[in-house]
């Protein structure tokens, strides 16, 4: 029965993706996959892919070349708010999508104004706000667009203008305390606006996840987390870390690989334009990342923190920026005559 409901899901997708395929073709005058090669043909792998321009078409375009290359069925992860709407619920959950709960989707306008000071970044004050009444513990604060969306982690209510956070805005590099610092000053105003962001359990989504990598599928994700029209990356999202370290750890003997996918459009909104899609080396997640995972509080987060560096770092080799479409096909082909037969170039390189 299993094995039935398995192959019945594999040709809905198949379906679906043949249809979507005509769709993309009619649309792009040539699309180029590059890399293809570098695709696992077997065992559970996650592509990461970037940067993320269109919400529609990036998992269509990647999903395409991916099956089209190595036959490899890719479920996507899809916000939870989007698969609520009637087609796009239907078109994805024929491709085995997994819905994601996004906190952000039920963002809510907080009352008042914040504002945090240079000499204690972790405390959040407010001009005519109800913390009392609108935060709580595990619920998130997140500031406008001009400020990267950035957002913290309330631990503590102090008193209705008075909240502690559990680290700064931006992580510890204090480079999202500079900006929010300077944004202040700019405006010479008492506060920013800002909005409240309940907790989400994410334990169902990772049970989906875990579930998919154990049975040797294969997972697509965007680790920024939103699209956008930017020439470089926003910040990523732990998510795929904890995804990748988490499915080793509840599985022992389980190999997670995960893919780096670069997406480069020529003139996206122009009728018959260009699009190439380029797979990376495939890389092996560490064990010894998995074992300080396993550990759990700090170690587990630094061991995220570790293996999301590798994995921007690779992203980062397939992303080239280029004006024009023979200006990368140009790039590329340089890149390949300077590497040498099994060479791995640095980022730098």
């Amino acid at each position: 029965m299993a094995d039935r409901r398995v192959s019945a899901d594999g040709i809905a997708y198949d379906t679906m993706l043949l249809f979507w395929r005509i769709v993309t073709n009619l649309f792009f005058r040539e699309i180029r996959p590059r890399g293809a090669f570098n695709i696992p043909r077997q065992g559970p792998v996650i592509f990461v892919a970037g940067p993320h321009a269109n919400q529609f078409l990036d998992p269509l375009l990647l999903m395409s070349e991916a099956h089209r290359d190595a036959r490899r069925r890719v479920s996507f992860l899809i916000a939870a708010k989007s698969m609520k709407r009637k087609a796009i619920g239907l078109f994805a959950s024929l491709m085995s999508s997994i819905p994601v709960i996004r906190a952000a989707d039920d963002a809510k306008t907080g009352k008042g104004v914040v504002y945090i000071t240079a000499e204690q970044p972790t405390i959040l004050y407010g001009v005519n706000t109800k913390f009392t009444l609108e935060l709580a513990p595990k619920k998130q604060v997140m500031l406008g667009k001009a400020l990267n969306f950035a957002t913290a982690e309330v631990v503590e209510v102090i008193s209705d203008t008075e909240a502690r956070l559990k680290k700064e805005f931006g992580g510890e590099s204090g480079k999202g305390t500079a900006k929010i610092l300077d944004a202040l000053k700019e405006k010479d105003a008492q506060g920013l606006d800002y909005k409240v962001m309940p907790f989400v359990d994410q334990a169902e989504m990772y049970s989906a996840v875990y579930d998919k990598l154990k049975q040797g599928g294969c997972i697509g994700i965007f680790p920024e987390g939103g699209s956008h029209d930017r020439t470089d990356f926003l910040p990523f999202k732990a998510g795929v870390a904890i995804m990748a370290l988490g499915a080793m750890a509840a599985n022992p003997g389980l190999q997670v690989q995960i893919v780096p996918v670069g997406l480069s459009y020529f003139h996206p909104h122009r009728f018959r334009s260009r699009a190439v899609v380029e797979f990376g080396r495939a890389i092996a997640v560490p064990e010894e990342l998995v074992e300080q995972f396993k550990s759990g509080g700090t170690a587990k987060r630094e061991a995220s923190g570790k293996l999301l560096d590798i994995i921007y770092d690779a992203l980062k080799t397939v992303t080239v920026r280029a004006p024009d479409y023979d200006t990368l096909m140009v790039i590329q082909a340089a890149r390949r005559l300077y590497k040498s037969p099994g060479q791995h170039l640095s980022l730098g390189q």
